[in-house]
């Protein structure tokens, strides 16, 4: 501590409220804001190294690319990229959220520790109504409904603004999933995010796309051709997969590098992979994998010993070929034994022009989803949105809970919040030694920020939607007109048939008389409906608020920059 200097003009005392800070957190709203929903704006974004540009919505695409010089900025964006890691959806949700709530709370006078401290409670209070068993908006699911699982796939297809789908797209689609997913949990095998695969077939039209239960892995031609002469369809077949190289790469002296090849080999090194290939072929092996490279030598020794080898793998076709085969793989070349997968079945299949191989197992459900769009930047962002299709269906298998989109559980909730808040309003004082104003100033900021969150799904804004007494849900207003008894609500569950009185966003909790719906049936008949998927729209409401809660307690940033 006796050499530690700081800078003052290092020191940064609230920081929440000075730029470059709160200019960046305001054009990061713009951004963000108005790439959310299905009516979203789709932003061309370009590295400022140049290289081509991209075309998209998406937080798993947008987040990538996204780069600001202010470091709370930049720090706010890295947690919704770890919401994003961990559920690879809602990443804009968890942004947007942060965003809006720090926005809402330096408008005050108020300290901010204070505020935030505040916010953590609401946040634990909202989750715990979120999870309440008196959330109408909740819907436990029973397997195999598929129902429930289309209507899923569906509200996330339509969310995704950079697809550019049809509706016919879209069902064709949803059924090609859904037969993935259903075919691989009705085997009541051990099942995991590996089950399925997605490849992009560019320059075809998306009803062409194709299913096929296995692995694909791209070959040439040549490939193609020396396989189909080899003609193993029928197994089972034992498969040596090599994560490691077999290249024979080597850091030796030039004195000891094999010159005829166009790879740089010591010849040590070279005599050590040719007794590794002798003792796969030794021991009657079916097929070779490579992750990396095999050199063009052992190769050879493969041919002549009627062996069918792939190199250049990459990671993930190794990882899908690593699970389909028993979990197998050679990491090291310094072992006595080699442990060896299986596979059941392979065939070449040729579509649209391009040769792939068709890896199966009996025992381990696996589908690969050969997608097709004509636009490149259309098909590179529905490849995403499709595997974030596959990532819900699997924690809805795991949870059984879905919850109603486009806003409507949020806004339930926030009415559930509202109510316990009142409850509760002079213990929450006495604990955290706050005044009313201070309470009233956090909870109205809270509340704002997750109807922002509610209204930016449609592109709109708070004065555009109410909520009501009966249902609690979110109804756009047509017009300047409050809803008429034929519309229904956001999420499509609710016609306004007995509904009588609206309640305007702000005016949340404010109300004394609520008397919303105790029960609910639901019926997955209605094709209009949205469903969510519950434990990521958890997790980025949880994330965000903890993470805005912790900004706002923050009083010294130090810059040193």
């Amino acid at each position: 501590m006796d050499n530690l200097y700081l800078n003052s003009s290092a020191l940064i005392l609230d920081p929440l409220r000075k730029d470059p800070c709160a200019s960046s957190m305001k054009t990061l709203i713009h951004i963000i804001q108005t790439c959310m929903g299905p009516r979203a704006s789709l932003k061309l974004l370009q590295h400022h190294e140049g290289g081509g540009g991209i075309l998209t919505s998406s937080s798993q695409r947008l987040l990538q690319i996204l780069s600001v010089k202010d470091k709370i900025s930049a720090f706010i964006i890295s947690t919704a990229k770890t919401q994003l890691k961990k559920f690879n959806d809602n990443g804009l949700c968890c942004l947007f959220l942060i965003l809006k709530s720090i926005h809402h709370a330096v408008l005050t006078e108020y300290p901010l520790p204070i505020i935030g401290a505040l916010y953590s409670h609401f946040s634990n209070l909202y989750i715990e109504c979120l999870n309440s068993a008196s959330n109408l908006s909740i819907v436990k699911i029973d397997f195999p409904n598929l129902e429930y699982l289309r209507l899923i796939v569906l509200s996330i297809l339509n969310s995704k603004q950079g697809c550019v789908l049809t509706s016919k797209n879209k069902d064709f689609l949803a059924s090609l999933i859904l037969e993935a997913f259903v075919g691989n949990i009705s085997s009541n095998k051990l099942l995991s995010n590996f089950n399925t695969s997605i490849i992009s077939m560019e320059g075809i039209d998306v009803n062409c796309s194709r299913l096929f239960q296995g692995v694909l892995v791209p070959i040439s031609k040549e490939d193609a051709n020396r396989h189909q002469k080899i003609n193993k369809k029928i197994g089972p077949f034992r498969i040596a997969l090599f994560i490691t190289s077999l290249a024979g790469e080597s850091d030796c002296p030039i004195k000891n590098i094999v010159t005829d090849s166009s790879f740089s080999v010591a010849q040590a090194k070279l005599n050590q992979l040719e007794k590794i290939i002798e003792k796969v072929i030794a021991e009657k092996i079916d097929y070779l994998f490579c992750q990396k490279v095999i050199h063009p030598y052992l190769k050879k020794k493969l041919q002549c010993a009627g062996i069918p080898f792939l190199d250049r793998l990459g990671t993930e076709v190794t990882k899908y070929i690593q699970f389909i085969s028993g979990g197998w793989a050679i990491t090291s070349l310094i072992v006595s034994e080699f442990s060896y997968g299986t596979i059941s079945r392979s065939e070449t299949v040729l579509i649209e022009g391009r040769n792939f191989l068709l890896f199966c197992s009996d025992d381990i459900p696996f589908f690969s989803l050969a997608l097709g769009n004509y636009n490149v930047q259309s098909l590179s962002e529905l490849q995403v949105v499709c595997q974030q299709i596959f990532n819900a269906l699997y924690r809805v298998l795991c949870s059984r809970k879905v919850c109603y989109g486009a806003g409507c559980t949020e806004v339930y909730t926030a009415q559930l919040w509202a109510a316990k808040l009142k409850e509760n309003s002079k213990f929450i004082q006495s604990e955290f030694g706050c005044t009313l104003g201070q309470l009233e100033f956090a909870s109205s900021a809270f509340l704002k920020s997750v109807i922002d969150f509610c209204v930016a799904l449609h592109q709109g804004t708070h004065l555009d939607f109410v909520t009501d007494s009966v249902h609690g849900h979110l109804w756009k207003i047509q017009d300047g007109q409050f809803p008429n008894k034929t519309d229904h609500c956001a999420c499509g569950r609710h016609s306004a048939l007995d509904i009588d009185s609206w309640i305007s966003l702000p005016d949340i909790g404010k109300s004394e008389h609520l008397q919303m719906s105790t029960k609910e049936s639901f019926q997955p008949s209605f094709k209009l409906l949205v469903l969510d998927e519950l434990s990521c729209k958890e997790s980025a409401f949880s994330l965000a608020f903890e993470v805005a809660s912790m900004l706002l307690r923050t009083t010294v940033f130090i810059d040193n920059h």
